[in-house]
């Protein structure tokens, strides 16, 4: 791969890891934890904006989805997502 397309995929990567921990940090906003863990403790969530955790989700999976073609590039491979 040449030094401008692993530029390009290094930024891709960059952009899906900051659109994660967009949507965590959402979750972390409205869901509590089991107490004393970084679990979800989904059961205890009384009123929860889905409208804002599906945007950090979807921004999160669009971002995946743009970095497929050079994975199924450097890979040979392809799924139908």
């Amino acid at each position: 791969m040449d030094k401008e397309k692993s530029q390009i995929v290094k930024e891709k990567i960059e952009k899906i890891l900051e659109a994660r921990a967009a949507f965590f940090a959402e979750l972390d906003r409205q869901v509590p934890k089991v107490n004393g863990t970084d679990t979800f403790d989904f059961s205890k969530v009384k009123e929860a904006n889905l409208k804002e955790i599906y945007a950090k989700f979807y921004a999160f999976d669009y971002n995946v989805r743009k970095l497929l073609p050079d994975v199924y590039s450097a890979y040979d491979v392809s799924f139908n997502v």
